[in-house]
């Protein structure tokens, strides 16, 4: 499939309100100092409604007028994400504004829909999604009108600003003033205590960044990108096999089916690691509208041929079990003026259970963030994507596992970016094919 899209107007969209003298520099805290500076992404399509059949073009002219003038009104509340980078330790809240694209694109939304192709779907976003160096805008946004009526809004938002909940958080406010539900906004609207619960500290070494202890497991070359959709009945009988929730036993299953696919290739050991929120580790948890990044990964291993280690029950185990380890101990060691310490010994925790040589598979997840729930004033979206293909994986990165709930809630959307080495025998597994459909149309799928 071919597609015709064309950028017509740019602008930066800055608040309604100046951001006052005092708030104009964002330090980030601890937790955001270990972040990769990458943006993440997130695409939202928009069925047409009844009201964009007769006149397509000026109906969504006026759906981009709200769009901008509600991301203006509510810039005022998430303002850092009106600045840039500025260096390793802050924003520049500089109101220069969020750049804005529209673009035009050929044909029908339903057409795409029908059969999506993941090649195509970065070209609803304003960027490619690379590193986030000083200078570079925290938000991006891109407007894509189809003839029929349909929207696509792309947004990329730089990961060392905010994390995944933060981000669902700003476009349920952003939406929420769209549509005029005040009550919403100021439920969605964040708060900036992170940098006074995790002071930043500008004297940890690179090596003792999180993310840099994973950087032997960075795989280079060519990707492929898969996206498989696991209904509720496929998720309740891999639960009823080894009790633990949707995204353990999920997480485990997964696992399990790319340790069968490395294992042609190497006798390595495998390691899973899954990004953790701690907002609702910490005792008593902290607010889900807490800016920024909450994160640590929790790590398990297993050796590739033993069997006991490929049992489904015993993967799982250890995926609850990495995860338990992060507690409000864990969390409360990292706060205050000695904060720094207490992040030392949770990442030398963390180090000993990484082995020296493994296959990597790295686990987020975006489940039970309500993205489905995002209503600008025409209507629910239709499909929600956070995962997209890039034309080289030339830049570092592990291989990783996405999960997004399905539009029921009950089913889930597994995106998994994996070396080209290994994605044919994934793809071929059995037990995986038997619970999955590939890559289905978000218009048919039973689950809709």
């Amino acid at each position: 499939m071919t597609m015709e899209i064309e950028i017509i107007s740019r602008e930066n969209i800055k608040p309604s309100s100046p951001t006052p003298l005092y708030l104009r520099t964002f330090k980030f805290s601890l937790l955001d100092q270990i972040i990769p500076s990458y943006f993440q992404p997130v695409v939202l399509f928009f069925l047409p409604d009844s009201a964009a059949s007769s006149d397509a073009t000026g109906f969504l002219s006026q759906r981009t007028l709200v769009l901008k003038k509600s991301l203006s009104l509510i810039l005022t509340r998430f303002y850092p994400f009106a600045g840039i980078i500025g260096d390793s330790f802050s924003v520049d809240c500089n109101d220069g504004g969020v750049p804005f694209a529209v673009a035009k694109v050929k044909g029908q939304l339903s057409d795409f829909l029908k059969n999506p192709d993941l090649d195509l779907v970065q070209n609803f976003l304003p960027n490619e999604l690379s590193w986030t160096p000083p200078g570079t805008n925290v938000l991006k946004i891109q407007a894509s009108h189809f003839d029929c009526g349909g929207m696509v809004i792309g947004l990329t938002g730089s990961h060392v600003v905010a994390g995944g909940i933060t981000i669902c958080s700003f476009l349920k406010a952003w939406a929420a003033t769209a549509a005029g539900a005040l009550t919403f906004i100021e439920e969605q609207c964040p708060n900036y205590i992170a940098q006074s619960l995790f002071p930043p500290n500008d004297k940890i070494p690179e090596e003792s960044y999180l993310f840099s202890n994973f950087h032997p497991f960075l795989m280079t070359g060519n990707c492929v990108l898969k996206r498989y959709v696991f209904d509720s009945s496929a998720i309740s009988t891999l639960k009823a096999k080894s009790p633990g929730s949707r995204v353990q036993v999920m997480t485990a299953f997964i696992w399990k089916c790319f340790m069968a696919a490395c294992a042609a290739a190497n006798n390595l050991p495998s390691l899973m690691v899954h990004a953790v929120d701690l907002r609702s580790r910490a005792v008593p948890p902290f607010s889900k509208n807490c800016f920024g990044n909450f994160l640590w990964i929790a790590a398990a291993a297993a050796e590739s041929m033993n069997h006991t280690d490929h049992d489904q029950a015993n993967l799982v185990t250890k995926v609850r079990e990495s995860i338990r380890r992060i507690d409000g101990n864990f969390v409360k060691r990292m706060q205050g003026d000695e904060g720094l310490i207490g992040y030392i010994k949770n990442l030398e925790e963390t180090r000993a259970l990484i082995p020296g040589e493994a296959n990597c598979l790295n686990f987020s997840s975006w489940c039970n963030f309500a993205v489905y729930d995002i209503d600008f004033g025409w209507g629910k979206p239709i499909w929600v994507a956070n995962s997209v293909s890039t034309d080289s994986c030339n830049s570092p990165k592990l291989n990783d596992v996405m999960f997004l709930d399905t539009r029921d809630g009950k089913g889930m959307e597994v995106y998994v970016t994996i070396e080209e080495q290994y994605a044919a025998a994934f793809d071929k597994i059995e037990e995986l094919r038997s619970f999955i459909s590939i890559n289905p149309s978000p218009l048919e799928f039973q689950y809709l």
